[in-house]
């Protein structure tokens, strides 16, 4: 096991490389002096890293002329955005879905099968994402270095098991197994809402290192949080943090009675036996009819409390919400701008952007380290 002063030396030798790579994207070009003085890194250390990346190909020298066209060249620095690709994929009880994302953090290109429960196994999956892989047409095979996989469950982080999945039905599943024997690739696997959350946070800046963000999903069968704290996913001691669907409310109810899709559509048909789904619901709220006004109403009661208690014992800097009914409400202009909360970009986008977004840092921190090493 190793010991705990090689765990933090672990642990600040990835902080520095991934707050250095920050700071380099977005404010490349930059010199060598300035990554230093901006991440407060030593001369030493900057030029370390610097040297590992430009080996691997991940980042190369620039000349920027100076603003007056005088004097010499400045050496600068800037990633390769075709250095390294990553894959993400995301997947629900309706699709699979699967994109590249280059070393600059853009989607390169995407592909999405429509799946049934008959899908819902390692061997259809794999088979499913081995397809999708040649529609993709990467622009270097040997350049995909990982592949990032988010879906709904708890997860063994350090295995990539997925522990327990009740959407899916799965306890004990190993998907990581199957996926890397068939494409030869290092497989991850995440929690959806922590991918998602991920992607969100990184995307929206600023520095996400020092930004604390909350995610609070609300989706057709589940609802979910995740966090991060100084930049990094808060995961609790089975990886289990953010798992508030069950939370009791007493007298048999639970929290995602009142914020969940498949419970809000069960307890409109005791009144509506037409209501299908979410959309239902909302066209009798703007008809006015009670049934749906009183379910709305509770709806948004439960969503405020949550909302409060996240700001109250995390105080993020930002709380982002998003899923299946915040999509459906934003579109029908019921949930209008707040500073309580920002909405989130599309839910199964974001889950497969997170994925391969943190494929990336994995395999990053994996070339890294061994050139570091060696």
């Amino acid at each position: 096991m190793p010991s705990e002063q090689a765990l933090d030396q672990s642990y600040l030798k990835r902080y520095n490389i991934e707050r250095m790579l920050t700071v380099l994207e977005r404010c490349q070009p930059v010199s060598r002096t300035d990554l230093a003085r901006i991440t407060e890194m030593s001369s030493a250390s900057v030029t370390r890293i610097v040297n590992a990346l430009t080996t691997l190909g991940l980042v190369r020298e620039v000349s920027v002329t100076s603003a007056t066209g005088r004097g010499r060249k400045a050496i600068n620095l800037s990633t390769v955005p075709e250095g390294m690709f990553t894959l993400g994929c995301h997947i629900d009880l309706r699709s699979l879905r699967l994109c590249l994302l280059d070393f600059s953090s853009k989607s390169r290109a995407t592909a999405k099968t429509a799946i049934g429960l008959d899908d819902l196994n390692p061997a259809r999956i794999t088979a499913i994402v081995r397809e999708q892989l040649l529609r993709l047409g990467p622009p270097s095979l040997s350049k995909v270095r990982c592949l990032g996989v988010s879906l709904s469950g708890r997860v063994d982080e350090p295995t990539g098991r997925i522990l327990d999945s009740r959407a899916f039905g799965w306890h004990d599943v190993d998907l990581v197994g199957p996926l890397s024997q068939a494409l030869s690739l290092p497989v991850v696997v995440e929690n959806d809402v922590k991918a998602c959350l991920t992607w969100e946070r990184d995307s929206r800046g600023p520095a996400p290192e020092v930004q604390d963000t909350a995610y609070l999903y609300l989706g057709r069968t589940g609802i979910g949080f995740a966090n991060t704290v100084g930049g990094r996913l808060v995961r609790g001691q089975s990886n289990s943090a953010g798992e508030i669907e069950d939370i009791s409310l007493g007298l048999n109810e639970r929290l995602g009675g009142h914020l969940m899709e498949e419970s809000l559509v069960a307890s409109a048909r005791r009144v509506a036996p037409s209501v299908q789904n979410m959309g239902d619901i909302i066209a009798a709220h703007k008809m006015g009819l009670p049934w749906a006004c009183m379910l709305m109403d509770d709806f948004f009661s439960h969503l405020n409390i949550v909302l409060q208690l996240i700001r109250a014992v995390l105080d993020p800097h930002r709380i982002i919400l998003g899923g299946d009914i915040p999509d459906a409400l934003r579109e029908n202009q019921l949930l209008p701008p707040t500073a309580e909360y920002e909405l989130g970009a599309r839910f199964e986008e974001s889950c497969a952007l997170g994925a391969a977004a943190i494929a990336r840092q994995r395999a990053l921190h994996t070339l890294i380290e061994g050139t570091l090493d060696g």
